[in-house]
């Protein structure tokens, strides 16, 4: 897991304290898992975004985005999926976040994309959001354990 403060206005507004990704790294790079709020418990799965669920040529066809970013999907049924969705993109019912390369000590930026009721079958940038790395957390054993989970509620037992 990797924690990042926010920078940029639309960070610090969407995320207060900032932001944590959990990941799977491979040989190809990281790829997120979720998205963590750093400053109260709420977290958001992704799933891997489809390119042309954003409307025409996809990331490139929307003004001021990196086309070559990484694209996921919050998964509105999952955790706190809804809560992202109005948080992030007010009115949307869908919601996007392209992510620039995921690293050890590199700045990451995220832009949150949603569905435009307006313009159905195309989505609109809902904001660009710039992170400054924090810092790592190991997890153990090549387990994955819930972060949002209390660890203290079980200190008898193995995990």
């Amino acid at each position: 897991m990797f924690s990042y403060d926010p920078i940029s206005a639309d960070a610090k507004r969407l995320t207060g304290a900032g932001l944590t990704v959990l990941f799977d790294q491979g040989l190809m790079g990281a790829r997120p898992i979720k998205v963590l709020a750093t400053g109260v418990p709420a977290q958001g799965l992704l799933i891997k975004g489809k390119d042309r669920d954003l409307g025409p040529k996809g990331l490139a066809g929307l003004k001021g985005v990196d086309a070559d970013a990484a694209l996921y999907e919050i998964d509105p049924k999952a955790e706190q999926g809804r809560v992202y969705i109005r948080a992030f993109c007010p009115g949307a019912t869908r919601l996007w976040l392209s992510f620039s390369r995921i690293a050890l000590r590199r700045d990451l930026r995220i832009q949150a994309l949603g569905d435009d009721l307006k313009a159905p079958g195309r989505a609109r940038v809902c904001g660009t959001l710039d992170f400054s790395w924090r810092g790592e957390w190991k997890l153990p054993d090549g387990r994955r354990p819930d972060p949002m989970e209390d660890w203290t509620d079980n200190l008898n037992g193995v995990r």
